[in-house]
């Protein structure tokens, strides 16, 4: 065997070893691979300002030992970050909701949803179209109301409530790997460069569309998130006897999911006050939702916040907005509430690494073949 084969064969042995040695890595670490993925989304989405945030360090006055642990230094910043818009409301959240199932005398609450509904259908009796429809479901609907139904809802939202305890590990775990994915981002990407058997422009293009996609949805989320709890806590203040921190929290958290967002808490609230014949305050929380929650936060300030990050940091995606909506959708459907962010990452890479191979495709191409 010469000497050109035999480095073929040591070559093909160590690209075997390699991956072999990969999948048995994958394999160890399966019980944290997706707070693993989780966390690298997330620290390709904020890899613009955390850069920022180093440079910033690196070009301040302060003393040459701090400069030379500039990346701990923001890798530590940003972490807390999501310690104090994420971690801490959500604690709150889980521990707030828990108290309240707890404390629900389920008698009451089967009483005051009984005259609701009784309410609701005097008010549609006047409808000749729904007349015959409501009373073939007033029976069932009083049955259901007052049998075992509402126990298994306040039991199944108990066992929701409890299981959150593992969202919350969930969350420790990402911060770390997050913290470590940040300190360590820039050797963990240069090894990857080196691995993987692409031109620096490809890479560079990859990156690009990844971090783009996942930034504009990461910030978009966390502004509507920050903007729209912080908007509904300050009217729940004003209007009737709420609980407005645990309002404002659970409509900040809400408004990430796509469609209904803030809805699922704003419409209960309005049925609240509608069956307390509080009509005036019931339009005014509709009219603020829609007006200032739905259309101004939603559709202008976060889109005049996302385009001045996109000046700032000079991030770029070309991602369709209707396919980041749908594959948002897709990431909760598989994901969970991380899917948020792991959705449009993983559809970004796809439709990139897509466009990079039509590309050298065509490259290959007589130009006659290429101009159809």
């Amino acid at each position: 065997m010469d000497r050109d084969s035999a480095h073929n064969e040591g070559d093909r042995f160590l690209a075997a070893l390699t991956l072999a040695l990969i999948a048995a890595s994958l394999w160890i670490f399966s019980p944290y691979l997706h707070y693993l993925l989780v966390a690298a989304v997330l620290a390709l989405s904020t890899s613009h300002g955390y850069n920022a945030l180093v440079d910033t360090i690196g070009h301040s006055g302060l003393p040459v030992w701090l400069k030379a642990r500039k990346r701990a230094m923001a890798a530590a910043v940003f972490t807390l970050l999501f310690i104090l818009l994420i971690f801490i409301p959500l604690m709150y959240f889980v521990s707030k909701t828990y108290d309240q199932v707890t404390a629900l005398n389920i008698g009451q609450l089967k009483q005051t949803v009984l005259e609701m509904a009784q309410k609701l259908q005097a008010f549609l009796d006047r409808i000749p179209l729904l007349h015959d429809l409501l009373e073939k479901l007033k029976s069932k609907g009083s049955t259901l109301i007052s049998g075992a139904s509402v126990e298994a809802v306040i039991k199944g939202i108990q066992r929701v409530v409890t299981g959150a305890g593992g969202l919350l590990i969930q969350v420790v775990w990402i911060l770390l790997f997050y913290f470590l994915f940040n300190l360590y981002g820039k050797q963990i990407l240069n090894f990857m460069a080196k691995v993987m058997p692409t031109r620096l422009d490809q890479e560079k293009y990859l990156y690009r569309e990844c971090t783009g996609t996942v930034a504009v949805v990461f910030y978009g989320a966390l502004f509507n998130m920050i903007a729209q709890g912080l908007a509904f806590g300050v009217l729940m203040a004003f209007t009737g006897d709420y609980d407005a921190v645990y309002l404002g929290v659970l409509a900040g958290f809400c408004s990430v999911i796509p469609i209904v967002g803030a809805a699922l808490v704003y419409v209960p609230v309005v049925a609240l006050e509608l069956f307390a014949g509080r009509f005036l305050n019931a339009a005014i929380i509709v009219g603020f939702a829609w007006v200032v929650m739905g259309f101004f936060i939603d559709n202008i300030l976060r889109l005049i916040f996302i385009s001045r990050l996109k000046k700032t940091f000079g991030f770029e995606y070309t991602m369709n907005e209707i396919l980041i909506l749908l594959s948002i959708l897709a990431g909760i459907a598989t994901f969970g509430f991380w899917g948020l962010i792991t959705g449009p990452s993983i559809v970004a890479l796809t439709l990139a690494a897509a466009n990079l191979y039509s590309s050298r495709a065509d490259e290959g191409l007589p130009a006659a073949q290429q101009d159809r």
